[in-house]
């Protein structure tokens, strides 16, 4: 018990009890009504107290006298004597308030939010500060309220609130805020759910001088006022970030990787978040793990200009070396892999398991090897559930394999994968020596399914359905070899009880 309470009382919010109640408490024999008069910045006095209690902290709750303030909280909100007790202990300051003018209407306030007693308490054992000032918790709940926050989004809101955040700001700033961002088009949902519950901070910001030049300078970018606004909801802390100083750095690095300004303003949008960390964080991994293989600055920016799934992937810097670890492992070089990756860059972005799975299926299923793979790296970086499994099993069913062979090859207008030790072009024929010789895989993979399908003069529906058994079958096999592999595992245990 005393070390529970003594290390949840560190992370608690300090503050000063009111000086009658430390001369009353102070004084008093009982440890308990002593710790919760003791800031927390005491530590020592603290600790001394709760070993005090170590023994007989059973015998000391029961001669327990709680405040008013305690009493209070207990009987509005339907909380337990002990429960109130341990929160007062926790959080010095809290048993000293005035339990007629603080405690029981800011209480009220919260419960004609519509938030309910558990969540009051819950948010009053965590955030005590709030009742001290109850007109101006009751003022911030009506403004929330008319702006359409739920009781569950005003408690949270209140959660990640500091109390000294919410006197220091104005309604009419917090006002301001709001419509701004709601000409951000975001809707009043969206809101208070994703972006100030989140950030609450952002209401105490100053619009023109801190808010409009960082949308200003994203629309320079080429996003429109909705693109903004997405950004906006997947991470809101984008618009505490300051333009000169975080942002105009990020964009930098961004174009001296070979971004475009159309890439980087697609880098924001899909990934704000990343922009909460320096660039050489997120990307230096990255530009390692390429550099391992032999791929240079130059290529980096031949990549980039092809796909950003390598460096947008999340943790692309784990899952970069993951991805080209895993080819090594499956026989390719070094050489081949910097063929495929600058031929294929968004390959790189693959999980190893995925990657693995497509191999398998172009060796076992095909009849290819890894220069099948060499021949066309789309092999690898289309999902094998979506693209390359049911399409070449449906077109083996139809009895079409011919109509994607075809035995003299011409590249021309293909992608290069140049530097791989029997590679052509991307999508042209297999020169392996294999069974897949001739068959034109790019042709297969690149097309969506709609036109992949009218291309053959097949109903797309057909496909569909036999794309949705094929899924499930694979589904049922790959859980299959998982059990087994699992069972496997338990009997070198000895451990396994099965058949």
């Amino acid at each position: 018990m005393q070390h529970k309470l003594y290390y949840s009382t560190r992370a608690s919010s300090t503050s000063d009890p009111g000086p009658l109640a430390v001369c009353a408490d102070a004084s008093s024999k009982n440890p308990l009504e002593r710790l919760r008069v003791t800031p927390l910045t005491e530590r020592g006095a603290r600790a001394a107290l709760l070993q005090e209690l170590d023994l007989t902290w059973s015998e000391w709750e029961e001669r327990y006298q709680p405040t008013p303030a305690e009493r209070c909280l207990a009987e509005e909100l339907g909380v337990g004597q002990s429960t109130v007790m341990l929160a007062a202990v926790q959080n010095p300051g809290l048993s000293a308030l005035d339990a007629a003018s603080q405690v029981l209407p800011s209480v009220r306030a919260l419960r004609s939010a519509g938030i309910g007693a558990q969540d009051a308490w819950f948010l009053v054992s965590k955030r005590w500060q709030l009742l001290a000032q109850p007109a101006a918790l009751s003022r911030w709940l009506d403004f929330l309220g008319v702006y359409g926050m739920q009781p569950r989004d005003c408690q949270n809101f209140l959660l990640r609130s500091q109390p000294s955040f919410l006197a220091a700001t104005t309604l009419y700033q917090a006002g301001q805020v709001v419509t701004f961002l709601k000409g951000l088009g975001l809707k009043d949902d969206m809101l208070a759910a994703r972006v100030l519950c989140v950030w609450p901070e952002l209401l105490g910001r100053d619009v023109d001088a801190q808010l409009r030049p960082v949308v200003t300078f994203l629309m320079s970018l080429g996003l429109e006022v909705a693109g903004v606004g997405r950004a906006v909801v997947l991470w809101p802390e984008i618009l505490l970030k300051d333009v000169e100083g975080q942002l105009a750095p990020w964009v930098a690095y961004l174009r001296g990787l070979g971004c475009t300004t159309a890439q980087v303003a697609e880098v924001v949008c899909l990934c704000p978040h990343l922009l909460g960390f320096k660039p050489e964080e997120v990307f230096g991994g990255v530009l390692a793990a390429l550099s391992d293989v032999g791929i240079s600055a130059a290529d980096v920016r031949d990549m980039v200009s092809a796909s950003l799934a390598f460096l947008i992937t999340p943790s692309a810097s784990a899952a970069v070396r993951a991805a080209v670890d895993c080819l090594q492992q499956q026989g390719f070089t070094k050489e081949q892999i910097r063929a495929m990756a600058l031929t294929r860059p968004e390959l790189l972005a693959v999980k190893p398991h995925d990657l693995d799975r497509s191999l398998r299926f172009v060796r076992e299923t095909i009849g290819g090897d890894n220069g099948t793979v060499l021949s066309c790296p789309l092999l690898l970086a289309k999902p094998l559930g979506q693209v390359l499994g049911p399409r070449y099993s449906f077109i083996q069913k139809q009895g079409l394999a011919h109509k994607y062979t075809k035995r003299d090859v011409v590249a021309g207008g293909a992608d290069r994968t140049d530097g791989a030790s029997g590679s052509g072009s991307d999508g042209s024929a297999s020169s392996s020596g294999n069974s897949t010789g001739g068959f034109e895989f790019y042709k297969l993979l690149m097309a969506e399914d709609d036109a992949w399908c009218a291309s053959l003069g097949l109903s797309v529906n057909e496909y569909q359905g036999f794309k949705l058994v094929w899924d499930e079958e694979y589904s049922l096999q790959l859980h299959q070899e998982a059990a087994s592999e699992f069972q496997a595992e338990l009997k070198k245990l000895g451990i396994y009880e099965g058949i």
